[in-house]
């Protein structure tokens, strides 16, 4: 028999995240995460978070999106071989959630992305302890979201009522950890 999982934030029933979520906080830049199917069912998601945690956020899964989600204004928040900058009137960020190669996948399956201006970010620590990194500067989508809203919106005090709910997400994953229930 399948175990409950709660329809707002996907997870188990028995560690539903929902009660440390703030309500969704506003923000003048709309978030659209491209989600690789494969990331869907994953414990360790952070897009759903992210989503539920921000007023302008829109989760989309799939592996082929429409070009026509890239209106004016529109960037990539991805890696590139230039050094972190700020794309001019960025008005929708797109992130593309899943492992590293699930995401070049995205990226190579949806031409239409490598055209759009990139929004990189510094080489950041992370705070998600419940996942190795295999590179410095390697974050979650919701770290990465957040600093990226963060430097597109002058600062991250708008956003610290979901840094919180993030550090007990994980605070939460390392004590189950710990306990031999992950």
């Amino acid at each position: 028999m399948p175990r409950a999982v709660c329809p707002r934030c996907e997870r188990p029933a028995t560690t539903c995240l929902c009660a440390t979520l703030p309500a969704p906080l506003p923000h003048r830049t709309t978030l659209l995460i491209l989600q690789h199917p494969a990331e869907a069912g994953h414990a360790k998601n952070t897009a759903t978070l992210l989503t539920l945690g921000l007023q302008r956020a829109r989760l989309l899964r799939g592996e082929l999106f429409d070009p026509a989600l890239a209106g004016p204004g529109t960037a990539l928040l991805y890696p590139g071989g230039d050094p972190p900058r700020v794309p001019a009137n960025v008005q929708q960020l797109v992130l593309l959630d899943g492992s590293w190669r699930q995401s070049r996948r995205l990226l190579a399956a949806n031409p239409w992305l490598a055209g759009l201006p990139r929004l990189g970010l510094p080489s950041l620590p992370s705070r998600y302890a419940i996942r190795t990194a295999h590179r410095p500067g390697q974050l979650s989508t919701l770290e990465a979201g957040l600093h990226a809203l963060a430097m597109l919106e002058g600062g991250a005090g708008p956003f610290e009522p979901l840094w919180a709910a993030f550090d007990a997400f994980v605070q939460a994953g390392l004590s189950r950890r710990s306990i031999g229930l992950a």
